[in-house]
C-alpha cells in the first residue's frame, strides 16, 4: 500500500500538475472535497492554496495514513479525514472544490465517473470548480507483435503437453497493460471518449473513431491512454511510454487483421464506469466484437 502510493508521489508530471491545477482553481476560504485522497497529498495542496477546510474520503485504509499525516503536518484542525465510500458519506456543508486522482490506465477503472456524479448531486456546491475539468480517452489501432504473443498468442499452441487453447479466447477478451510504443501506430491517433466532469450526467460512456491506415500493417488491437484537463492550460497526457506512473492499454483482437495502406477502421467503444468494456467494428471489412464479460469463463460456484 505505501510503496504504490510512494509510486504516485514520485510521478512528478501527475503530482506537479495536480498542484498547479489546486493552486490556480482554489480560492482562498474554499471549503474542498478531496476524493479518493489516499496519502492526503492533494488536500495538503488545497490547504496550501488558501482552503479553509478540507474533507478527505478514502474508501481504503490509506486513510489512515492521510489522517496520520495530517497530524504531523499540523493541519488536522482544517482536514476531515473519512475512512468511508463515498457514496455513503453525509458532510455537514457542501464543498466549492472538488479535486479527485482516481484515474486507472484506462481512467475509469476506479469508477471516477460514478463517484463524481454522486458527489455533484448531494456533496458540492451548485457550480462547484473541479480538478480535473474534463477526462478523455485516446484510441489507435496497433501493430504489436511481441505483448500480443506474450497476452494472447502464448495460448496458441499447447502447454507441457496439454491442450490449453481453449484460453485464447478470454485472453483476447482481457485488457492489457503495456508500454505501447508510437512506432507500433498503423494510423493517427484520435480521442474516442471526452468527458466533461462538470457538466456529465451518466456513468455509461462510448465513442466511435474511424481511421484510414497510414501504413500495410497487421492490427493486434487498439492501444489506449488517458488525456487531463485539470484546470485552464493545466493537464497530462499518459500517451508516451513511461512518462508518468501509469502504463497504456491494449485492447486486443482474439484474431490480427491485415490492413493495407488507405485501409478503413473503425471502433466503437464503451463502458460503464470501467466495469465492463466493449470494443467491436471492423478493418479492412473483418468484423470483430469483443468484451470483457468473456475475459474470464462463468463461475461455476453453486450458493
Amino acid at each position: 500500500m505505501i510503496d504504490y502510493h510512494r509510486e504516485l508521489l514520485a510521478d512528478e508530471t501527475r503530482t506537479r500538475a495536480y498542484r498547479d491545477a489546486i493552486r490556480a482553481t482554489v480560492q482562498p476560504g474554499d471549503v474542498v472535497l478531496d476524493l479518493g485522497c489516499g496519502s492526503g497529498i492533494l488536500s495538503f495542496f488545497a490547504l496550501e492554496a488558501g482552503a479553509a477546510r478540507v474533507y478527505a474520503i478514502d474508501r481504503g485504509h490509506m486513510a489512515d495514513v492521510a489522517q496520520f499525516l495530517s497530524r504531523h503536518l499540523g493541519v488536522a484542525g482544517q482536514m476531515t479525514v473519512l475512512h468511508e465510500t463515498s457514496t455513503g458519506v453525509e458532510l455537514p456543508e457542501r464543498a466549492d472544490v472538488l479535486v479527485t486522482e482516481t484515474m486507472g490506465v484506462l481512467i475509469f477503472d476506479e469508477n471516477m465517473l460514478s463517484f463524481v456524479l454522486d458527489a455533484r448531486r448531494r456533496l458540492l456546491r451548485e457550480n462547484a470548480a473541479m480538478v480535473p475539468q474534463r477526462v478523455a480517452l485516446a484510441i489507435v489501432p496497433a501493430e504489436v507483435p511481441v505483448a500480443y504473443g506474450k497476452r494472447v498468442g502464448f495460448w496458441s499452441e499447447p502447454r507441457y503437453g496439454l491442450d490449453l487453447t481453449p484460453l485464447r479466447v478470454f485472453a483476447s477478451n482481457s485488457i492489457a497493460f503495456i508500454h505501447l510504443d508510437p512506432s507500433s501506430y498503423v494510423a493517427a491517433p484520435q480521442i474516442v471518449v471526452d468527458v466533461d466532469l462538470r457538466t456529465f450526467d451518466s456513468a455509461l460512456v462510448n465513442g466511435r473513431c474511424a481511421f484510414t491506415a497510414g501504413r500495410d500493417g497487421l492490427v493486434h488491437g487498439f492501444g489506449v491512454w488517458f488525456e487531463t484537463t485539470l484546470a485552464e492550460g493545466i493537464g497530462f497526457s499518459t500517451r508516451e511510454p513511461k512518462s508518468t506512473h501509469w502504463a497504456q492499454a491494449l485492447l486486443p483482437l482474439e484474431t490480427p487483421l491485415r490492413v493495407e495502406r488507405g485501409a478503413a477502421i473503425e471502433v466503437d467503444l464503451e463502458t460503464d464506469d470501467g466495469r465492463i468494456w466493449r470494443w467491436r467494428g471492423h478493418a479492412a471489412g473483418t468484423l470483430f466484437d469483443q468484451t470483457t464479460i468473456f475475459a474470464a469463463p462463468p463461475c461455476v460456484r453453486r450458493d
